[in-house]
């Protein structure tokens, strides 16, 4: 696996960095944004592999979609809805042009189709603690 950036789009902070710390390997670069066009931006210097787009009830909401230029379309994207949430249509969505759209309800979910995405020959390697090095 190449060295790869997920993008997190969610308006609530703590849980957005728990998702990232989650999310969190050796060859992943994360950045986290609260709102989807923040991280489309033309001053964004990151290239993006996967976009994590998180629902929130009154904050965030599948119109934000339809605002998403078509090459960014092709960049795999990653639903993560409520389970109490109305289901979402990914055909629908993938109408429209998204080339990869996935749905998820579970951290452990997200973490799957994200390293699926970014590693498709094989899984991802979990990151390993560093050994201390014993004083002479």
């Amino acid at each position: 696996m190449d060295y790869k950036t997920v993008f997190i789009v969610d308006p609530v902070r703590g849980e957005r960095l728990q998702l990232a710390k989650f999310l969190k390997q050796e060859k992943i670069t994360i950045a986290t944004f609260i709102k989807l066009t923040d991280c489309f931006k033309k001053n964004n210097l990151l290239k993006c592999d996967v976009v994590i787009y998180v629902l929130r009830r009154g904050k965030t909401e599948l119109k934000a979609l339809h605002n998403v230029n078509p090459r960014e379309k092709d960049i795999p994207f990653v639903i993560v809805g409520d389970p109490h949430a109305p289901d979402v249509e990914l055909d629908e969505w993938k109408q429209n042009g998204f080339k990869s759209i996935d749905l998820s309800i579970s951290k452990e979910k997200t973490k799957e189709i994200t390293y699926n995405i970014l590693s498709p020959e094989g899984p991802v390697p979990e990151r390993k603690p560093l050994e201390p090095i014993p004083m002479p």
